[in-house]
């Protein structure tokens, strides 16, 4: 679905710490965008730096299970 409203790609998320991430991001969005001629960005999002194992292995859990909960929601078609 293309937006209504200008967007140029970048994230509406707070900047990561480290903002070469930010811009490398930014920069890849912007150019994907004028490749295919529309914005196929989500217009919200969370960005989370992963910053310890613990942190790794919730997030690994996070990715693997979250299938598993597709059926309850409300979107999903079967």
């Amino acid at each position: 679905m293309v937006s209504a409203e200008p967007n140029d790609g970048s994230s509406r998320a707070p900047t990561p710490t480290n903002s070469v991430i930010a811009r490398y991001v930014s920069g890849l969005k912007r150019l994907v965008n004028r490749e295919i001629g529309y914005n196929i960005w989500q217009r919200g999002y969370y960005d989370h730096i992963i910053r310890n194992e613990d942190d790794y292995r919730n997030t690994w859990l996070y990715i693997s299970n979250n299938p598993a909960c597709w059926a309850e929601d409300q979107y999903y078609i079967s």
